[in-house]
């Protein structure tokens, strides 16, 4: 228990407000937080005084947790992981694709004139 004591809490936690807050989001929060009474008012006062603070507050951006803690596992149903894998039914109009992609090097004469003709 005595550990419990020692943490400091972030100070985005203790006023309830995002890292992105206005000064004036700041003090309003501070406020509340005196009046929910959720942390000791050393700690509220600490927290309003380092993010009133730039330098503190880029400190507490760092050390800010980018996850929340995992209380506990949820059970989770996982079965889905046991059934065989689908297979790929492939439409039957891409079958001739490869043929028709090796006769297509072949062009025309006329085709080389009609190119000519439009991109020259």
């Amino acid at each position: 228990m005595s550990n419990q004591k020692n943490i400091i809490p972030n100070p985005y936690d203790v006023l309830e407000v995002s890292p992105a807050a206005s000064i004036a989001e700041i003090t309003k929060a501070f406020a509340m937080a005196m009046k929910k009474k959720k942390y000791n008012p050393k700690q509220i006062a600490e927290a309003r005084k380092s993010l009133m603070d730039n330098q503190q507050r880029l400190i507490d951006d760092y050390l800010r947790p980018n996850l929340p803690l995992i209380q506990r596992f949820k059970k989770q149903d996982l079965s889905a992981l046991n059934e065989p894998i689908p297979t790929i039914q492939l439409l039957t109009e891409f079958d001739g694709l490869d043929q028709a992609y090796t006769e297509s090097d072949t062009i025309t004469e006329f085709d080389k004139q009609l190119g000519l003709k439009l991109f020259s």
